[in-house]
């Protein structure tokens, strides 16, 4: 008297194969994670540490070696804030809001109209969603993506 019938080990067999072929799909590609993976380089890395360690300095004492070190550095002036790409399509209200002459209202309006007739295909699509115009539009355009 056997287990299973002959079928049933062949069921058995195909299950196992599967999983164990799956596993091995798994652990090749974690293996492939550090292809694209570039390391920084030794100066990079000393540059790094520089600017942590004058961000912890007493301010008396960075006075006197700010003339050295930091004046490398950026300062805080020459700041200029990137202008983040938002996908229009995919984009939450907190998101959206970011856009230039985008409100809480117009981003609720954009998520509706999204949800009622689907994704934006153009800019144009934009303007069918009321408070935003021509003028509106040119200001969003090179911030968003579809």
């Amino acid at each position: 008297m056997t287990l299973f019938t002959k079928k049933e080990k062949q069921v058995i067999i195909i299950l196992i194969g599967v999983l164990i072929g799956g596993y091995g799909i798994k652990l090749y590609n974690q293996s492939n994670i550090y292809e694209g993976f570039n390391s920084i380089s030794q100066k990079e890395k000393e540059k790094f540490k520089q600017i942590a360690e004058n961000a912890f300095i007493d301010p008396s004492k960075q006075s006197q070696n700010s003339k050295s070190s930091v004046n490398k550095s950026t300062s805080e002036k020459d700041y200029k804030p990137t202008e983040e790409i938002i996908n229009i399509n995919t984009a939450q209200k907190k998101v959206l809001i970011k856009l230039p002459n985008v409100g809480k209202v117009t981003a609720e309006r954009i998520i509706k109209y999204r949800d009622d007739f689907g994704p934006f295909k153009t800019g144009t699509d934009l303007l069918k969603i009321k408070g935003i115009g021509k003028k509106t539009l040119e200001k969003i355009l090179p911030n968003i993506i579809f």
